[in-house]
């Protein structure tokens, strides 16, 4: 498993969460998102392409289940 590599981040705090956006390219199927959260609650995925994307997360992870390579894709990341 490989990092992505994150295009741009924005972090913020709404309420008692903290709200992570980032852009970023997947190089392959497996490739993780450190989103520095310690627990992730929520997780969503927009690719750039009309291809089926999943993620799983573990901790403060996303990883992420692709066909293969995707550039572009809008991660929003909710959690403390």
């Amino acid at each position: 498993m490989a990092a992505v590599t994150v295009d741009r981040r924005r972090d913020s705090v709404i309420g008692n969460q903290r709200l992570v956006l980032a852009q970023v390219d997947i190089a392959a199927d497996a490739d993780t998102f450190d989103s520095k959260l310690k627990r992730i609650e929520t997780v969503s995925c927009t690719p750039s392409s009309n291809s089926a994307m999943g993620a799983t997360i573990s901790g403060g992870t996303v990883t992420f289940q692709t066909a293969g390579a995707e550039t572009n894709v809008l991660v929003t990341v909710i959690g403390r």
